[in-house]
């Protein structure tokens, strides 16, 4: 899997393939101090969901994936960042070196931790491609149907600021005027799910464009618009559930009766209308649909967590095995305990490179 954007400044390119190998090695803190020293410099706008956010967010998951394994020695795992919720490990005795169980336990629990690591990483470099994906391929749409999306934008700022009769009617005016194509009509749909489902949206923001989203979907039906409202199906289960979802049950009941009216005129088949009444539901089986969508992408960074996880499963039941081994040796002839097979190694966020076999236990050593 490879990122691949168009790029129209190479320097702006350098400084956010940079920064996200910065982050990936030295934590969330340093994206954090990034954006406020930033937070004026409109060259970090990716920082903040501008133009770049999404190629940023995706080469971040491709760094961290890398960086999960060290280059020198591809047996050397991270620990996870102090900020995930671990499973303390069993503890070990200080007094005397570990027994062979003691050794097997804090094996297991050194390959949990690795695989809830990756699992979590997993997951957000997925959600990375994905956005990625989507976002170039409204890129592609833009180039194809040559929509003015700006003039749209600055149609949809009074909807959004007032929501007046005819600040809705200029709106879903200029929506109809350009539904040339199935082309034109998913770019619009997808410029409404992408404003109406960013994180930073508020609620009146969403309420607004919802409500711009009714008024087309009536005229939809009264002109038979046919891919203009083939378009919105495909997008509604998202703006729907995300706005549901992201406030509080006397906000919920505003956004409940416009459901209850499409439900009534019939703009939506049965499977959509059933995931719009339960938001948690839809909206899981809309982000399961989206790794079917774009497999293409998703399945690469799956292909390989699930090679990386396996290897780490095949290290512990290699040492696992020579432990045992050990153990049922007759007596006398068992290898001296320094030259005995050990358990991979772990480097740990301070770079210090620590062993299940070590007297301490690796908690404390991570802990120091």
């Amino acid at each position: 899997f490879s990122v691949s954007f168009p790029f129209s400044d190479q320097e702006l390119r350098n400084v956010i393939d940079k920064l996200a190998q910065f982050v990936a090695r030295n934590g969330p803190e340093f994206e954090k101090m990034t954006m406020e020293k930033q937070k004026d410099n409109p060259k970090f706008s990716f920082l903040f969901g501008g133009e770049y956010f999404s190629y940023y967010k995706c080469k971040l998951a491709m760094e961290q994936q890398q960086h999960l394994f060290n280059p020198g020695n591809k047996d050397v795992v991270d620990i996870p960042h102090p900020s995930m919720q671990l499973v303390p490990p069993p503890p070990v005795a200080l007094s005397a070196a570990p027994s062979i169980d003691e050794l097997i336990q804090q094996s297991q629990w050194n390959l949990q931790q690795q695989e809830q690591h990756l699992h979590t990483l997993r997951q957000e470099q997925v959600t990375a491609a994905i956005t990625l994906a989507m976002e170039q391929q409204i890129q592609k749409l833009l180039v194809e149907t040559q929509l003015d999306i700006t003039e749209f934008d600055n149609l949809l700022q009074p909807i959004i600021d007032t929501c007046t009769k005819d600040a809705i009617s200029a709106g879903k005016n200029w929506m109809f005027n350009n539904a040339k194509g199935p082309q034109h009509c998913e770019l619009m749909a997808s410029h409404l799910r992408n404003r109406i489902t960013v994180d930073s949206a508020h609620f009146e923001l969403r309420l607004h464009l919802i409500y711009l989203t009714n008024d087309v979907l009536h005229h939809c039906q009264r002109k038979q618009q046919k891919d203009l409202l083939a378009a919105l199906q495909k997008v509604v289960v998202p703006i729907y559930c995300t706005s549901f979802l992201a406030v509080e049950e006397e906000k919920q009941q505003k956004i409940t009766r416009l459901l209850q009216l499409w439900e009534k005129n019939g703009y939506f088949d049965d499977e959509t209308i059933q995931q719009l009444q339960n938001p948690a539901l839809g909206i899981g089986q809309y982000q399961a649909s989206l790794i079917t969508e774009y497999a293409a992408v998703v399945q690469p960074i799956q292909l390989a967590f699930q090679q990386q996880i396996q290897a780490l499963k095949t290290q512990h039941e290699k040492f696992v095995t020579s432990l045992k081994q050990q153990q049922t040796c007759p007596a006398g002839t068992a290898a001296p305990p320094a030259e005995a097979e050990k358990a991979p190694p772990i480097t740990t966020q301070a770079g210090k490179r620590i062993s299940p076999t070590n007297d301490l236990s690796v908690c404390s050593v991570l802990m120091s």
